[in-house]
């Protein structure tokens, strides 16, 4: 069963995912899920109150990080770009590859502020002419101020999975399978978190390993805590990613960041 207001975001949210999944691909397996009506595969994701959570009151949550990964010293300069008086303070250890610098193109309008982060050899400042010719692009962070709390909490998949195929992930955690026209959702719960893992049907195992291997990050590396809920979508392939999450009247995006969604993630407080 599917609550109608849970059901309702949780089908805005999948389609989402599954645009994100066939933009980054271009295969001809998301050529055929184009041509599949988009209600059906958000219904073969189904959703309804009842999950254990997982970590109580803190709804702290963790993930992987990857050693050969450093931190630019100077990545203040970042939170230049966020008006004052959103009174919100960005991460100053995002992830770079050893041996190169970030660096990001930036825009900014009355009420959203967005980055194209990018890896360049070497140091070049933000909105530099060079960055795109010079950089390798890493990922898209979105931040948005809405009016208030309560318009925000309308951008996020606060979905409650309790149905589908029960499967143990690991660490007391059940996950549930559905899926169709292709793909396989592996959905569960941790905290005020709703966490979606798809994989192509004909490779079920490895929606079901990538799974696994969050929920196990999840026991030693912290996300964000959610005011009040957060999203996240995973491709097994790596081929699109979402994380979404709410502090009060802002909402944060992260996308395109592919393998190395986890590892920026864990970087927000």
């Amino acid at each position: 069963m599917i609550n109608k207001k849970g059901g309702s975001a949780l089908k805005k949210l999948i389609l989402t995912f599954l645009i994100v999944i066939l933009t980054a691909c271009g295969s001809e397996e998301e050529s055929v899920l184009q041509t599949q009506s988009k209600e059906q595969l958000v219904d073969n994701v189904e959703v309804e109150s009842g999950q254990k959570k997982k970590q109580g009151s803190d709804n702290e949550e963790a993930v992987e990080t990857n050693t050969n990964i450093t931190t630019n010293k100077d990545q203040v300069s970042f939170q230049s770009i966020i008006p004052s008086e959103w009174n919100i303070t960005l991460p100053t250890n995002f992830p770079v590859t050893k041996g190169k610098y970030l660096t990001a193109i930036t825009s900014s309008q009355q009420d959203v502020v967005t980055f194209d982060f990018y890896e360049t050899d070497s140091e070049l400042p933000i909105n530099d002419l060079n960055i795109k010719n010079n950089g390798q692009f890493i990922g898209h962070l979105v931040i948005t101020k809405f009016a208030t709390a309560e318009a925000a909490s309308e951008e996020i998949d606060k979905s409650i999975f309790t149905e589908g195929k029960a499967v143990n992930l690991g660490h007391g955690i059940t996950g549930y399978q559905d899926g169709g026209a292709g793909s396989l959702f592996t959905s569960w719960n941790e905290g005020r978190w709703a966490i979606i893992v798809r994989s192509r049907t004909e490779k079920s195992e490895e929606g079901l390993a990538t799974a696994k291997k969050t929920v196990e990050f999840l026991e030693t590396n912290t996300m964000p805590v959610p005011k009040q809920n957060g999203h996240l979508h995973i491709d097994a392939e790596h081929k699109g990613s979402l994380a979404k999450w709410q502090k009060q009247n802002i909402v944060y995006t992260l996308t395109d960041f592919g393998d190395r969604t986890l590892n920026w993630l864990v970087t927000f407080k």
